[in-house]
């Protein structure tokens, strides 16, 4: 589906719940304003104050110029309401990219550290829930003027540090315990994803996935949360009658409130196959839709391009390894149909907490796709 049309969904809806409400604890005062009040300043190199005041503010320069290998922090606030059970936190709707070239990314925590990949001068921006990048650049979609204007209040405190971040943090946690204590947290919280894994760029990344090492068992759990990510392994495997998905999965509850086939309740953990012609297909366990089922999922945009098989039901081998192989072009045909797609380009685990029930946690391992004697490992042993 042709993206403008994804954006013209996400703009419709937006304009029904464009009069949402924003709050912060602590805002700036001026939408960009130097922190020369800021403690333990020898271990700072730079830093500034962000304040988002609309939606349309777009990007927005901290005019922090950062080297590649630089550590900055960026500690924000603001608490977005678009109708759902959970209120948007900044990790949500905030991106930064360095320089006007991107590469873009959303903070992975309200309190964010990272490493500069690149050198550039440090931008931030507001994306608002259902509007998507052209690339990225973190080029707006040309009929981003359909957005509400609606009133922000969200806040972005801005650190270059001169060295390491932890020790900079460290030096300045007496000065504000909570603030740079949680920053320091959220570091030692960082989860590691499984190698050769990512977050799906123009969805955003999170902290909900992390990769495990057993003895017999090697895979990614999907943690309990109260927010959403997908994270995929690209793949190039020609998709024949024979090829075939091998995995165990172990789920310690089943998240949705109702059924996942109602957008209101599309809380859920599964497995994923991304095909080359832009559709997919996942496997989840339900605990309110029959067992062999199917449905397109109900949210906008995804609607066109996922489909959903109900693998098991109901309660019973909750906290049990369970074993599945599935037949993929039998599986496409029966729920999706249509034109056979040709090759597997990913596989994917989806996580999704944001509807009201951030309960229950799944692992998944052993994934491997199979077609005859040929073997492609997910998740290699070391």
């Amino acid at each position: 589906m042709a993206r403008a049309y994804r954006n013209r969904w996400h703009l419709k809806y937006l304009s029904i719940i464009g009069a949402c409400a924003l709050s912060s604890a602590s805002a700036a005062q001026s939408d960009h304003q130097h922190s020369d009040e800021m403690q333990a300043p020898s271990a700072i190199a730079s830093s500034a104050n962000i304040l988002f005041s609309n939606a349309h503010d777009r990007w927005k320069s901290t005019d922090i110029q950062v080297t590649s290998g630089d550590e900055i922090t960026i500690l924000a606030e603001g608490l977005v309401n678009m109708g759902l059970p959970n209120a948007l936190e900044p990790k949500q709707y905030l991106w930064a990219r360095l320089g006007s070239e991107g590469p873009v990314f959303n903070l992975a925590a309200n309190a964010f550290t990272f490493r500069a990949k690149h050198s550039g001068d440090l931008q931030l921006a507001v994306r608002p829930m259902g509007v998507y990048w052209e690339d990225r650049h973190g080029t707006f979609p040309a009929d981003f003027h359909g957005v509400p204007p609606y009133p922000l209040k969200a806040s972005a405190q801005v650190i270059l540090w001169q060295g390491e971040a932890t020790d900079g943090l460290r030096a300045m946690q007496a000065s504000d315990p909570d603030k740079y204590g949680g920053a320091l947290k959220a570091i030692e919280q960082d989860r590691t994803l499984p190698e050769g894994f990512e977050y799906l760029w123009y969805l955003s990344q999170s902290n909900v996935f992390s990769g495990f090492d057993q003895a017999d068992r090697s895979g990614i759990i999907a943690h309990s949360t109260n927010d959403a990510g997908i994270v995929k392994k690209p793949l190039d495997i020609p998709l024949t009658p024979s090829t075939r998905l091998d995995f165990e999965w172990l789920y310690s509850d089943v998240r949705a409130l109702g059924p996942e086939s109602e957008a209101q309740f599309h809380d859920y953990m599964s497995i994923a196959i991304e095909f080359d012609n832009g559709q997919d297909i996942t496997w989840l366990w339900s605990n309110h839709l029959d067992l062999g089922s199917s449905f397109t999922c109900p949210l906008p945009w995804w609607d066109q391009r996922e489909t959903h098989i109900v693998l098991q039901a109901g309660q019973t081998g909750l906290g049990e390894w369970h074993r599945h192989n599935r037949p993929i072009a039998e599986d496409y045909a029966s729920a999706v149909g249509g034109e056979m797609p040709k090759r597997i380009t990913g596989i994917w685990f989806i996580n999704s907490g944001v509807f009201g029930s951030p309960k229950g946690e799944a692992r998944f391992a052993n994934a491997k796709i199979v077609d005859g004697k040929i073997i492609t490992p997910i998740f290699p042993k070391h």
